[in-house]
């Protein structure tokens, strides 16, 4: 951009903006005009809008204009401000923005309509008259470049037209101000990107190519240096004209600029190193600055100390009320006596204090919280391992032996309840004094019921002990509950740390020969076995998928699968075809074809109907299912994840031959296994329905546990807009259509966890395992990764480090509801037979005539 770097080299000011917030979708605008990073419950209202009202430079004009995307101009017109905030908005998904992917077209809309409203000024007398006034702003918001970015990637042809466009137009927007103004030198102008972008076009990171943006400043107020050196972190950019600050910083610079307030939420602290003020100027602007952040610290202080229990509060000792009060004096008098320098000193003193002053009544309940979630953790675990206990004791104790199990000590029943009944009678003055939330309430009962549920019948845990020690397997209860404690630890790293998966498998692998599992396993079975897991566990150590393309995986993956019939045959070769077309076309620029896309729904279509026509036996219906899977996911395929598909469905047909062998049935053979649960012969010969729980459950739930989150994350954490590539769904649609777009992701997403929903499924099935409680071993290991989890929990950082462990310990706590719901799917693919509803339907109609 030669006009800008000419600018900040000669007679303005450039930096790098640190910001805090690189969004996967939300602009940072806030940060810049507001002074803070939004919180990010915004995301609850769907990145449109925000979730409370707050103050921003806007407000504080006497008017301001906005040309830009309705979504962001808007932000900061919710409250009625109609009357100084003027705001001229389009659409940048209509179609006219679109026209053979010029980006341009979004930035000449504004700067159009930007010289457009100076011309017709002429005509215009009240217009004029208000453009005459002090405190204004113009806000001109371009898309073209972030648009640019996602859509041909930084660094190509493309974005750096755009990147040329956008600075031109500057310079020409300039001019059409200073000729309108006459050049009276009493104007600033700003340029600044809310956030950066990585090479493969994605921002919500924290990596520095996102995190850190540049701004220019030049015109009235800003001082000058002269060129001497070049910066080395730069081409041949001014060193001395070089002043870093972060984001939110910009909000009071422009505020003091424009001689208003700092807006009330700003958290900035105001740089007056880049403007041209007398220090007498600058120390009043610095007061301005630090009363400003002391009012909002004072005010955070006081909500928190009028609730507080004296006995139990904790002030921020190094700005109590006294210090506070303190400060706020002293400063004064140094300004009022003139001593203007150590006003500066103490006032940024003030700020520094009252930013950490802040986060500390932010987070005042902050450990309490935790501590009370992580006890109602552990007692849910102990109420689930209660439930599954006693349903042991009633599926194998016979009727006489019924009592001896349920009862428990009147005594210590008695005695258990009056310690609760104090601590809940605690709890709710607790929470009563402090004038708490309504639901502290639940935070501080909720850890008491449950504990008390667990404890309250003594005899089950007393019962379950002593069998244990009877049969001798204490110490091997305590190897297996290690062993799922630390396989649940690193399942949860794994949504940190992708490589941390290749530990359960590994183990998984390794799992038949440390037990007396491998005397019932052919030495194929188990080199198959562990071949596969260590084939998945390679996938962990592979970049995430969405930064580089290789259709020619994609294509590499379907070689050597099986084939299940003719027509499923013909479809993967037509898939495959497609795939390659569409990519050469992508690659040399050419259209898209539409036929092409109107084949790969056809396919996707058949494919989801395929399986239903197949037999019920186990085999035959899972091949199918998975072949379809395959079907499908190959043309949403742009890397690796096209082999991941392959080797997570190799091991889950070797899991279940194991499973099978180790039933030890010697009259049917798996290949003759069905889904048809109205096969006699096989119900005879299988274990009861009504069988108990038993350590081969809590292995086999453990195992569909690390195939769930492998499914997930094999590839990468796609549920994360920064991995995600638009040739995902390049042979499906090309245009801009929101909601066709997500449905492809969340499809591709659903796929993985398909194969392995039907394959325990068939699991299940055969192991006769009753599902509702297999569930609860679910919920088990769900709840030791939300401990870890909910301590990993941030509120600060890039977007992606916020947005990831929130969603990483939400993932966690509805695991559970969502493998139920992936558990019906799969019902429904193994137990629909699309031959055995229409012979019902004939059957039907031949005895009605």
């Amino acid at each position: 951009m030669p006009y800008l770097r000419e600018v900040a080299n000669t007679h303005g000011r450039w930096g790098i903006s640190n910001t805090q917030v690189p969004t996967e979708s939300r602009p940072g605008h806030v940060a810049v005009i507001a002074g803070f990073y939004e919180d990010p419950s915004a995301v609850a209202k769907g990145w449109k809008e925000n979730p409370v009202d707050f103050d921003s430079v806007f407000n504080q004009t006497s008017f301001t204009w906005c040309w830009g995307t309705y979504d962001i101009v808007n932000i900061f017109t919710k409250a009625d401000v109609t009357d100084h905030i003027v705001v001229h908005d389009f659409d940048p998904y209509d179609d006219n923005f679109s026209t053979n992917k010029n980006t341009t077209l979004l930035d000449e809309w504004v700067f159009k309509n930007v010289k457009t409203f100076f011309q017709n000024l002429k005509d215009d007398s009240v217009l004029s008259k208000k453009l005459k006034h002090n405190k204004i702003i113009f806000f001109l918001h371009l898309l073209g470049t972030d648009t640019a970015g996602h859509t041909h990637k930084p660094k190509t042809k493309n974005f750096l037209t755009t990147l040329s466009y956008v600075d031109k137009g500057i310079k020409e927007i300039e001019k059409v101000i200073r000729d309108y103004y006459h050049d009276d030198g009493k104007t600033t102008f700003l340029m600044t990107s809310d956030h950066g972008m990585t090479d493969w076009g994605s921002h919500g990171a924290g990596d520095d190519h996102e995190t850190q943006t540049p701004y220019v400043i030049w015109g009235s107020g800003v001082k000058q240096k002269k060129y001497v050196k070049q910066d080395f972190e730069t081409n041949g950019m001014s060193l001395e004209h070089r002043f870093d600050i972060n984001q939110v910083d910009l909000a009071p610079l422009m505020s003091t600029i424009l001689s208003i307030p700092v807006p009330v939420n700003s958290k900035g602290k105001l740089s007056t190193e880049i403007l041209n003020m007398s220090l007498a100027n600058k120390s009043k602007a610095m007061y301005s600055n630090a009363r400003q952040l002391a009012s909002q610290y004072n005010k955070k202080r006081l909500q928190v100390e009028e609730n507080a229990l004296p006995l139990l509060y904790k002030p921020y000792e190094s700005l109590s009320k006294e210090k506070y009060q303190e400060f706020i004096e002293f400063t004064e008098k140094l300004l009022t006596d003139g001593q203007y320098e150590k006003c500066i000193l103490l006032s940024e003193e003030i700020i520094h204090l009252s930013l950490s002053g802040l986060q500390y009544y932010h987070n005042y309940y902050q450990l309490p919280l935790l501590l009370l979630v992580t006890a109602s953790f552990i007692g849910w675990i102990g109420c689930l391992l209660k439930i599954l206990t006693e349903q042991q004791y009633y599926s194998q104790a016979v009727p006489s032996n019924l009592n001896s199990v349920t009862c428990s000590s009147k005594s210590m029943s008695k005695w258990m309840n009056s310690v609760f009944i104090f601590l809940c009678g605690l709890s709710f003055f607790l929470v009563y004094a402090q004038n708490l939330p309504t639901p502290y309430y639940l935070y501080f009962l909720l850890p008491i019921f449950l504990w008390w549920y667990v404890l309250v019948s003594s005899s089950t845990w007393l019962k379950a002990f002593g069998q244990f020690r009877k049969n001798k397997q204490i110490l091997s209860l305590l190897l297996q509950i290690l062993s799922y404690a630390l396989g649940s630890m690193a399942l949860a790293l794994s949504f940190t740390y992708r490589w941390m998966l290749s530990v359960p498998l590994l183990g998984m692998g390794m799992w038949p020969i440390f037990s007396l599992t491998k005397h019932h396993l052919s030495n194929q079975v188990l080199v198959s076995w562990q071949v596969g897991c260590i084939l998945l566990s390679i996938f962990t150590f592979i970049p995430v998928v969405g930064k580089n393309v290789f259709i020619e995986l994609v294509l590499i993956a379907d070689k050597k699968e099986i084939v299940l019939t003719a027509v499923q045959v013909v479809l993967l070769i037509l898939s495959l075809q497609n795939i390659y077309v569409q990519s050469k076309r992508f690659e040399t620029g050419s259209p898209v074809s539409y036929y092409y896309q109107t084949l790969s729904w056809t396919i996707s279509a058949i494919s989801l109907v395929i399986p239903l026509m197949f037999s019920k036996r186990i085999m035959c219906r899972l091949l199918a299912v998975n072949t379809s899977i395959i079907n499908f996911y190959l043309l949403l395929s742009v890397s690796h994840e096209g082999l991941f598909i392959v080797a997570l469905i190799f091991n889950l047909i070797c899991w279940i031959f194991i499973e099978f062998k180790l039933l030890q049935l010697k009259d049917i053979k798996l290949v003759e296994s069905s889904f048809d649960s109205h096969h006699e012969d096989e119900l005879k010969s299988f274990a009861s329905l009504e069988r108990g729980i038993n350590c081969q459950d809590f292995r086999r739930a453990f195992f569909f546990v690390v195939y769930i989150i492998v499914a997930f994350f094999g590839t990468g954490n796609i549920a994360s807009l920064n991995s995600f590539e638009v040739r995902w769904v390049t042979c499906f649609i090309t245009s801009f259509q929101p909601f066709i777009i997500t449905a492809l992701v969340l499809l591709k997403t659903l796929a993985p966890f398909l194969s392995v929903a039907c394959s325990f499924r068939a699991v299940q099935h055969l192991t006769k395992a009753p599902i509702g409680y297999l569930n609860m071993i679910v919920l088990i290991y769900s709840n030791l990764m939300g401990i870890q989890l909910l301590y990993n929990v941030k509120n600060t950082g890039s977007w992606l480090e916020i947005g990831t462990s929130i969603s990483q310990f939400v993932i966690v706590q509805v695991i559970t509801l969502f493998i139920v719901i992936i558990n019906f799917i799969a019902k429904l693919l193994t137990d629909i037979s699309i031959h055995s509803f229409t012979g019902k339907i004939f059957r039907s109609r031949k005895k009605n005539v």
